[in-house]
Order: structure tokens, then C-alpha cells, then sequence
């Protein structure tokens, strides 16, 4: 009985250790963050003065008959409106709203887990493995930034519209949580068929009646927000599927290959394709010589070497339909991704556009772990977790010129 208290003890002091470690990493973030790095705050203060352009070129704005425009879709900014209303542009932190939105998602996280009846023993270690195992940790330490934030809230939005389905299954939030992942994210938008067949299997039992409108709500909500996208940019770029991304000053290759071959092609999925599943953990050394500078491979290290733990989806046990609708919303990501002009960069191991598809496949992978060596499903998380802690450990000491 003691060695087992004293064996609770050290988890616990574990668990504390890492959250001391955590918040010795945000807490400076949080205050050296500044609303004028970010895009989606300038986005929310033109909102407030009623106008969809913003008055500064930045990085990655659209420049389109002489204004400026966020091209990245609006939910963000409409979720940071209060924030900047109270603070204004530049004492906004971004960074604290993060924060704040992750300790949400372990919260939902921990929600959705106990709704599919994941064994208790498990529960810990998967939150573990999403949030610091994955491109969560690194995306939520640099949200400060427009392209990492709106990952968070994409991430939100799918917990809160998995969770949904899985619980009560109204067709209306549902959609409308999707809706709202859509507008931070678009390639959410995939997750409408696992997000769908979940909601048609836990109302199974009611009425036929019942069932359509729940669908027909679903629908109405989520097409909804699609409709106020298209008319966002219809109003700012005079037409519906015009998002201005093809109007981004893109710096270097970037440009050259947006120039060649446009913003999608069959031309890039070599490149990405190799760096989604194959690239394995990789140091630079950018000085010169080639022996100091030291710093990670901007393109990212593959989800297969940064996150192994993911693939144990594969072995998960549910119902065939569920199972299908997941890996068709996962694989349509994918596929939707690797034609993609850029693949995340920049980014440290990790893939961050797997943050797009992680809320559906985390929970095939609680779904399989009956079916894993416990050691051998430990021991894939916390590799992840090191290498994770390693790469931002390689990028402090860049920073210091090493």
C-alpha cells in the first residue's frame, strides 16, 4: 500500500513538474505578446470601426484595388472582438486567449473521452499525447502568430462539435460548431461526414421525424456560416470563391512555385507527401562553416517520426460505419493538404495542417488501444513528448547563437 502512495505521489509531482515547465514557457510569451503582430486583431478592429479592409500591410495581407485584407478566414477575429473592444490592438494577447482555449480543449478533450467509455488508465495519457505529442504543443506556443492561432481555435471548434455528436447529438450546434471550425480552418469542412453518421448513429433510436429535421438542422447552421463565408468574399474580392490567398506577396520559392503551378496541383504532392509521412527528425546547422547556427528543419519532421502514436488508429474498434466516416473525412484532409503549394512551413517537428485532422484520429487511436502493448503505447507517447521538448530545446538554443 505505501510503495502505491508513494508511487501516486511521484505522478503527481510529475504532473506538476511539467505544468511549472509549461507555464515557465507561456508565461513570457504571454507578456511580451503584442495585438500587432497578429493579423486576426487588426482583422477584429476593422470589424469594430465597420470595415473589412485593415489599415496596414503586413505580413501576409492580401493586397487587392489598393486595400488590405486578411485573407484567412474570419472566425478568429470574430472570436478576439471582445477582447479587443476591452484592450484595444496592441494590448491584446493573444497568446492568453490561447491559453485559455487549450485548457477548453483538455476539458472537451477529457469530455469526449469519457463519453466513448475510454478506460480510465488510458484517459491521461492520451490528453498528454495530443497536447504535448503533437503539432498542438508547438502551434499553441507560437499563437501569437495569425496561421498557428487559428489552428487553436479550429481545434476548439472540432472538440466542441465532436463532443456534440457524441453526447446529445442536436444537429443544430453541431453544425454550427463545425460551421465556426470552417471559418478558422476550411479544410474542417471535411469533417462533416464522420461528424454526420456520428449524429445519425447516436439518434438512432428516435423517430424518423425527429431525425430529418435534426439533419436538416445541422445542415441549415452549418450552411449558414459556408453562406456568410462565400459573402465575405464576394464583398471583398467580387467573387464567392475568391478567399484572396492568391493575393499574398509570398516571399521566395514560395512565390516561384504560386507563379508556376498556383495554389493547388498534383506537382506538390511529392514534396509534401514525403514530408507528411516519410522526413524524420532534422537539425540545421545555418551558419557559413555549417557548424553553428543552429536550428530545425523549417518544412517540418513527418507525423510518422514526430507523432508514431497516431498510426495506432488503424487498429481501432468500433462500429464500421463510424470507422468509415472517420477515415474518409481524415483521408479527404489529406488528400485536400498534399495539394497544397506550402506545407506548414515554418514549422518545427511537427506537421501542423495534421492539427486539421488530430481531433477525429485521436479518438481512433483511444478506440484501439485495447488492442496495443500498454509499454509500447507509453513508450510511442513519450518519445513524442521528448522529441517535441527537444526541437524547442535546439530552437532556445539557436536564438542564443549557438
Amino acid at each position: 500500500m505505501e510503495r502505491i502512495i508513494t508511487l501516486a505521489h511521484f505522478k503527481k509531482f510529475l504532473i506538476l513538474l511539467g505544468f511549472l515547465f509549461l507555464l515557465g514557457i507561456y508565461l513570457p510569451k504571454i507578456v511580451s505578446d503584442s495585438g500587432e503582430k497578429n493579423l486576426y486583431v487588426h482583422q477584429a478592429s476593422a470589424f469594430m470601426h465597420g470595415q473589412l479592409n485593415i489599415d496596414q500591410n503586413l505580413q501576409d495581407v492580401a493586397v487587392y484595388k489598393s486595400k488590405y485584407y486578411v485573407p484567412f478566414p474570419p472566425f478568429p477575429a470574430v472570436l478576439l472582438l471582445p477582447v479587443v473592444a476591452v484592450f484595444g490592438v496592441s494590448s491584446t494577447k493573444v497568446m492568453l486567449v490561447s491559453l485559455i482555449l487549450s485548457l477548453l480543449n483538455i476539458f472537451l478533450l477529457l469530455k469526449i473521452l469519457k463519453r466513448l467509455e475510454i478506460d480510465s488508465q488510458y484517459i491521461y495519457w492520451i490528453v498528454a499525447a495530443f497536447f504535448l505529442g503533437t503539432a498542438y504543443l508547438s502551434s499553441s506556443l507560437r499563437s501569437s502568430s495569425v496561421w498557428f492561432f487559428a489552428h487553436i481555435v479550429a481545434v476548439t471548434c472540432m472538440l466542441l462539435a465532436l463532443n456534440e455528436v457524441l453526447w446529445k447529438g442536436r444537429g443544430l450546434l453541431a453544425g454550427l460548431f463545425l460551421g465556426m471550425a470552417f471559418l478558422s480552418r476550411q479544410m474542417s469542412i471535411y469533417a462533416l461526414f464522420f461528424l454526420l453518421i456520428v449524429l445519425i448513429d447516436r439518434n438512432s433510436l428516435k423517430s424518423f421525424k425527429w431525425k430529418a429535421s435534426n439533419i436538416i438542422a445541422f445542415f441549415f447552421s452549418l450552411g449558414l456560416c459556408f453562406s456568410l463565408y462565400l459573402l465575405f468574399n464576394w464583398i471583398r474580392f467580387d467573387n464567392i470563391f475568391n478567399t484572396g490567398y492568391s493575393y499574398i506577396a509570398l516571399p521566395g520559392f514560395l512565390n516561384e512555385r504560386v507563379a508556376r503551378y498556383g495554389l493547388f496541383s498534383p506537382v506538390y504532392i511529392p514534396f509534401n507527401l514525403l514530408y507528411m509521412f516519410i522526413q524524420g527528425f532534422h537539425v540545421e546547422f545555418s551558419s557559413a562553416t555549417h557548424l553553428s547556427g543552429i536550428t530545425m528543419d523549417p518544412f517540418g519532421t513527418s507525423i510518422t517520426f514526430a507523432s508514431p502514436f497516431v498510426f495506432f488508429a488503424f487498429w481501432a474498434k468500433w462500429k464500421n460505419k463510424l470507422l468509415w466516416g472517420a477515415w474518409i473525412s481524415i483521408s479527404l484532409m489529406i488528400i485536400h493538404t498534399l495539394l497544397y503549394y506550402n506545407n506548414g512551413y515554418v514549422q518545427a517537428n511537427t506537421q501542423r495542417f495534421s492539427l486539421d485532422f488530430l481531433p477525429i484520429i485521436i479518438i481512433l487511436v483511444a478506440l484501439s488501444l485495447k488492442s496495443i502493448p500498454k509499454n509500447l503505447w507509453k513508450a510511442s507517447v513519450v518519445y513524442s513528448i521528448i522529441m517535441n521538448v527537444l526541437a524547442l530545446s535546439i530552437i532556445f538554443l539557436g536564438t542564443m547563437g549557438f
